[in-house]
């Protein structure tokens, strides 16, 4: 961490805001939700299908400062949902997590705000993040949409406070190194030549999709033409099992045999081979290779981290917080793995410009073992909510450059979207609830 800052665990700075002295109440005055559709430049091509646009929802938070140190200022919050339009890579799809927000999670939030108004005691104001517990429990396999709402009160607090996520978390100032990903393709002829472009931008660590019949050959080509490029692989749980005990049947030896071949070509690590629940194959194959296996889709909570650490079903942790229910186990997840000596990395979920910038000042923290998944939206989306990372090339040892990004300049989470940015892409509003009427 930062000199300047204390000591703490991040887990401790996360619950301090909104609750700590000298905080700012926030009185809720409505609730809203944001919906759009921004489109892929190329469709999204992993072994379980492709995607050409991101549905995005935004939560849309609106109060005002009061009490002593408030002034009846207007404050916003913005929190952004990072389900997808199906099932491709979570259980909870976007309108899964739009019925759980409009009918559970909003109205239990203005509950929770709601009561006689200020100066009337705190616990009528809108709660901290840290203090979100109770509605996290209600919807239990909902935790994109907590994510969501955890993330639009964290907004409003920060900016309420007139203080960054950045700042909160003691990386203000540093850059942050990025990696990019690269989708299935037609030939691997067009792999490597994606890939090259990329190195040629800048990028020193590249993760490759693949899948069953798309594995060791695409691999080894982009080895043979990249040998020292950071190289490492997502199957997104496309290879599968017969969902016994007994994970690795006969067919399952024969589907993934060409797994074990890949640890020739000295992959940081290969992302979740097998389905999310199916923690034994995991073990079965770490025991079988070199290559880390790290988790992504298996990780939904800070108990199901500690479970595959436990059981040996990985040793490297992709951390995205909206998979793991929010920002506050996000940062559990860090600090923990910290102290055990985990490596660490921060996934990407093709997120809008506003979510992205968050993820890059969590990629900024100490621990963090290689560039993320943080490469910037125009290399993904046609059109975005916010302006772009600020990317730049600083020099290695060896001559060599690394692609960085800024972290997001500004209070809360950073830039949010703005009125004539919704409207030019026929973003939808829905007013949801709102405590002043």
């Amino acid at each position: 961490m930062d000199a300047s800052t204390p000591a703490d665990t991040l887990s401790e700075r996360w619950a301090a805001l909104g609750r700590s002295d000298g905080s700012v109440p926030v009185a809720l005055d409505s609730v809203g939700l944001w919906t759009v559709e921004l489109p892929f430049r190329a469709p999204v091509r992993t072994a379980r299908g492709a995607h050409r646009t991101r549905p995005i929802v935004l939560v849309h938070l609106v109060g005002r400062a009061v009490g002593a140190a408030g002034d009846g200022a207007v404050v916003e919050g913005w929190g952004e949902c990072a389900a997808l339009a199906d099932a491709t890579f979570d259980a909870e799809d976007v309108e899964r997590s739009l019925a759980v927000l409009r009918h559970v999670m909003i109205p239990a939030l203005v509950e929770r705000s709601a009561g006689e108004r200020p100066p009337r005691p705190s616990a009528h104001l809108l709660p901290a993040p840290s203090e979100l517990g109770e509605i996290r429990r209600a919807s239990p396999h909902a935790p994109l949409a907590f994510a969501a709402l955890e993330m639009a009160v964290a907004d409003i607090h920060l900016r309420t406070a007139q203080q960054s996520l950045a700042g909160l978390l003691g990386v203000t100032g540093r850059r942050v190194e990025i990696g990019a990903v690269v989708g299935q393709t037609d030939a691997t002829d067009q792999l490597v030549a994606a890939v090259g472009a990329l190195v040629d931008q800048g990028y020193r660590r590249v993760k490759l999709k693949i899948g069953p019949r798309w594995d060791v050959e695409p691999v080894g080509q982009v080895r043979a033409a990249f040998p020292d490029l950071l190289l490492q692989v997502d199957a997104n749980g496309a290879y599968g099992t017969d969902g016994t005990e007994d994970a690795w049947t006969r067919t399952d030896r024969a589907a993934v045999s060409g797994l074990t071949e890949l640890d020739r070509f000295g992959l940081l690590c290969i992302e979740q081979p097998f389905d999310r629940s199916d923690l034994a194959s995991h073990v079965e194959l770490a025991r079988a290779m070199t290559t880390p296996i790290c988790l992504d889709e298996s990780l939904d909570s800070l108990r199901s981290v500690e479970e595959a650490l436990s059981v040996g079903a990985c040793s490297v942790v992709c951390v995205k917080p909206s998979r793991l229910g929010g920002m506050g186990a996000a940062l559990e997840v860090i600090d923990r793995c910290g102290d055990a000596g985990v490596p660490l990395w921060m996934g990407g979920m093709f997120e809008s410009g506003y979510a992205r910038g968050m993820i890059t000042t969590l990629g900024a923290l100490d621990g963090m073992a290689w560039p993320g998944d943080l490469a910037p939206t125009r290399s993904y989306l046609e059109d975005d909510l916010v302006p772009d990372l600020v990317l730049s090339r600083v020099s290695q040892t060896g001559g060599s450059g690394a692609l960085v990004a800024d972290l997001p300049e500004g209070t809360g989470m950073g830039p949010t979207p703005e009125a004539g940015t919704l409207d030019r892409l026929g973003a939808k509003y829905q007013l949801i609830a709102g405590p002043g009427g």
